[in-house]
């Protein structure tokens, strides 16, 4: 069994600088970091079907000690949503149930869905209302996410965890020798950078957000099996890329 645990290098664009900032690596290795990294990697579960529910809604999360950081989520989680199993070719009817107090939309990113059913900030979704789209599933196999797009809104409501994953499946990807126990050798990392103020709530509109959360979860760690591990990178973040290697400089 090793230990994985997460750090990272991104840039920063200030005024037309590139200034590398070092944050740290993405490590793989057995002891390491296991005092530092002492949070379990948080894993979403799964949503699969030709229908399926979304619930969006407020929560909190606990980052500090003594401080509780307002957040949104889905169905039962306070941060992100559970991570949507999809295959080509299917008809899918995907109910989003708006329980916030402020309007939001639902966008498939990188999805080939046609407008009306694309969540974009045209296709608003008011409180206490639940919109309905429909659409077959015509990616090849993929992995995608969902998130706000709410005009002048989307930064705002997706540093405080309005997204989700989105697996699509078909028969070529199927027939290939991959991981495929979900959460334990196939694992979804969600790769976000966030800024918090001085009460520990959330802060959009800062650049300086060095703290790294990875599926929401801070300073997080998981346990692998000893064997080839797939690992589907994410970049969540609203500014920033990353670049994700080894300790030990070994290949994808």
């Amino acid at each position: 069994m090793l230990r994985c645990a997460f750090l990272l290098i991104y840039y920063i664009s200030l005024m037309k600088r590139i200034i590398l900032t070092t944050i740290g690596l993405f490590f793989i290795t057995n002891t390491a970091f296991s005092q530092a990294f002492s949070n379990s990697l948080a894993i979403p579960s799964t949503l699969t079907g030709t229908n399926i529910n979304l619930s969006i809604h407020t929560g909190t999360m606990s980052y500090y000690p003594g401080f509780s950081t307002n957040s949104i989520g889905f169905n039962a989680y306070n941060y992100l949503g559970p991570t949507l199993l999809l295959n080509k070719g299917d008809s899918v009817h995907i109910n989003v149930t708006n329980n916030l107090t402020d309007t939001t939309t639902i966008h498939w990113h990188g999805m080939h869905v046609s407008p009306k059913n694309d969540g974009g900030p045209h296709t608003v979704i008011p409180p206490s209302t639940t919109w309905t789209p429909k659409f077959k599933v015509r990616d090849d196999a993929a992995m995608f996410w969902y998130h706000s797009h709410l005009h002048m809104h989307t930064t705002a409501q997706v540093t405080k965890g309005e997204a989700g994953l989105i697996l699509v499946k078909d028969p070529i990807e199927a027939a290939l020798t991959l991981p495929r126990t979900y959460g334990v050798d196939d694992i979804p990392l969600v790769v976000q950078t966030r800024a918090f103020d001085v009460n520990k709530q959330f802060d959009a509109m800062s650049a300086v957000d060095s703290v790294v959360l990875i599926n929401g979860t801070k300073n997080p760690y998981t346990n692998l099996p000893a064997q080839v591990v797939r690992l589907r990178l994410l970049n969540g973040a609203t500014m920033r890329l990353f670049n994700f290697g080894f300790s030990n400089n070994a290949t994808f």
